[in-house]
């Protein structure tokens, strides 16, 4: 035996799918109709009812919100109502409310129509019939719109009608083979479901869904990259050509004195994230998609991606830097390396950044982030991204980041005085890209919020009775390694056994799905991006009651994992080694064989395990 386990592996509930009949609401009809208009303007027309079958749905279905850009959408609602039996209430007009949603500033204003239906309950239908009309396009003379199937709501009819007075070309990837794809002719397509579409999974840890699974046709005015972005390409390329502002100038020629173009370039991002605000967000202005003039951005001091990116490829073009304003998909990337996108749309990017390029190198800038960075974080690592190049507009990749880029290294060390306290010493060191997150926060929010958070982390949910930092987290603007050293006492971290103690050993870089759940009917997410981790726990003046248990030692093209208990001198020393390599695991991959394999062999090793041990001076 490798290792005492402390419970017994608790056999999983079977996971399955939810029947229609358990989900809380289930909508009967969807319909989707565009008329796409020659310039790229539309209207949009919704059908939608939902059936009331759960309680907790009964607020929820009643309160239906419609998102709309105040400066080129006119919203028409043309009836709601509930239906109870053979019964129609009406919503009232004083039940209709329109709301700003953020504040507009320079930019075009967001506003949300909101409904309240009457006498919602349970067996209750919600009606809702309205019109979108959109003046002016995002992008002139283009329209694309993406439709995605994906686990979520119980839906039994999904219609989408595409009427168009330019020809309209589609592009489908439907794994679970679930739309009906109708063309009679280039103007005019029709999309439906050919089943009801699944709600959510039923007794299953933690579900997750891979976008691999989604079923995504993509609809596009355009076949042609180049073409469908010429005109956004000129656009910004006339923002670029204004004389800089006095203040960029000014900030141009301090970086000029720095010794090399990396050292520029954060001269200049540093910069930016202490004087400028940034909206996080994706905000339209005049309708599109244009960053403001760089005089703008200056004045106002504050920008989103597309005016900071500008404003960034602006001063770098000013040092003799190559920099072009760059599209890219920010947010959660479960495929590391990112498939390329088919039709051109500008639905498949939500952010702008920077590509430089500089002696011999290639660097992806992203001008929002709080804590400036060389390195581009996960949230855009690995995607395709299109460069608004004027001389050569092209699609280039990121990198795919990996698990070195984010190193954490901790050493705790228990000293225990008697069976009801004991002392911890933490040492963390976060390299890399490690310490991102704390560093953000650092920056974004007061600093006794922070600390108390990484208190949290570090202590492992330990009853704590004090507590004082011996070496802060201290952050600039830049990325770098972060170390923080912390003491605390805490209450009890052992078992009673007999004359001993047990000793459980903490595992918190893999999630409980991971090793309770039997069958998957999702896939899982075990973090957010790969790391490593080395850990190291140093129980002071103890000796072990038992056998040393012999190394534990796993390699998978998922991940490597190390334990190692060994006796130094007076103490118990407890090592950890963690490579995720991947951290999202598809269901095929978690039903294969070798995954399984894998599963097995970290729970004997690692869930729920522990060591016996005394104390050399008293008990525990």
């Amino acid at each position: 035996m490798i290792l005492i386990s402390l419970l017994l592996w608790a056999a999983p509930v079977q996971a399955r799918w939810m029947t229609e009949e358990e989900a809380g609401s289930v909508v009967e009809n969807y319909l989707i109709e565009y008329d796409v208009q020659k310039n790229g303007a539309s209207v949009q027309l919704v059908d939608y009812t939902v059936r009331v079958q759960g309680e907790d749905a009964k607020t929820s279905a009643g309160q239906f919100t419609i998102d709309y850009n105040s400066a080129t959408d006119k919203v028409e609602v043309i009836e709601a109502y509930t239906i109870n039996g053979k019964d129609q209430i009406a919503v009232e007009p004083g039940m209709i409310e329109d709301r700003d949603k953020g504040k507009a500033k320079d930019y075009d204003a967001i506003k949300v129509r909101s409904l309240a239906f009457p006498q919602v309950q349970i067996g209750s239908r919600i009606h809702i019939r309205y019109k979108i009309t959109t003046s002016k396009p995002v992008l002139m003379d283009r329209w694309a719109t993406q439709i995605t199937f994906s686990p979520g709501l119980f839906i039994d009819k999904v219609v989408v009608r595409l009427n168009s007075e330019v020809p309209l070309f589609y592009k489908a990837r439907d794994p679970g083979k679930l739309a009906q794809i109708r063309q009679k002719d280039k103007f005019h397509l029709e999309i439906t479901n050919k089943k009801p579409l699944t709600g959510w999974v039923h007794a299953e840890k933690d579900p997750y869904f891979h976008p691999q699974r989604f079923t995504e046709i993509v609809v596009s005015t355009h076949k042609d990259w180049k073409e469908y972005f010429s005109t956004l390409n000129q656009d910004v390329e006339t923002v670029l050509s204004k004389p800089l502002p006095q203040a960029m100038r000014l900030w141009v020629s301090g970086a000029k004195g720095e010794k090399d173009a990396k050292a520029k370039i954060m001269y200049l991002m540093e910069k930016m994230s202490e004087e400028y605000h940034y909206f996080g967000d994706w905000r339209r202005h005049d309708g599109g998609v244009v960053p403001r003039t760089l005089a703008e951005i200056e004045k106002s001091r504050f920008g989103d991606c597309k005016d900071l990116s500008s404003m960034l490829t602006a001063m770098l073009r000013a040092l003799g830097i190559e920099a072009n304003l760059t599209l890219v998909r920010r947010g959660e990337n479960p495929w590391g390396e990112e498939p390329a996108y088919d039709l051109p749309s500008l639905n498949e990017f939500n952010h702008a950044i920077v590509q430089a390029k500089a002696d011999g190198k290639v660097y992806w800038l992203d001008a929002t982030n709080p804590v400036a960075s060389i390195e581009p974080y996960s949230d855009i690592a690995g995607r395709a991204a299109w460069v608004l190049d004027p001389k050569n507009p092209r699609f280039d990749r990121l990198p795919v980041v990996g698990s070195m880029a984010f190193l954490h290294v901790h050493e705790y060390e228990y000293k225990f005085d008697g069976a009801d306290n004991v002392r911890v010493r933490v040492k963390a060191d976060l390299k890399g890209m490690a310490s991102f997150r704390i560093a953000n926060d650092l920056l974004m929010n007061s600093r006794s919020d922070v600390l108390s958070d990484t208190l949290e982390y570090l202590s492992e949910g330990q009853e704590l009775h004090s507590f004082h930092y011996v070496k802060e987290p201290a952050t600039k603007r830049e990325l770098k390694d972060m170390e923080v050293v912390l003491e605390y006492e805490a209450g009890r971290v052992t078992f009673d056994a007999g004359k001993d103690a047990f000793y459980v050993i903490p595992d918190g870089f893999l999630a409980g799905a991971f090793y309770e759940t039997e069958a998957r009917e999702s896939d899982m997410r075990l973090a957010e991006e790969p790391f490593v981790f080395r850990g190291t726990r140093r129980l002071k003046d103890t000796v072990i009651k038992q056998s040393v248990p012999e190394p534990c030692r796993i390699q998978s093209e998922w991940m490597d994992l190390e334990r190692r208990i060994e006796v130094q001198e007076k103490d118990v020393v407890i090592l950890q080694n963690v490579d995720l390599k991947k951290p999202y695991i598809t269901r095929d991959e978690f039903r294969s064989p070798a995954f399984k394999k894998l599963q097995k062999a970290t729970r004997e090793c690692f869930y729920r395990s522990g060591v016996l041990i005394a104390s050399r001076k008293g008990t525990l």
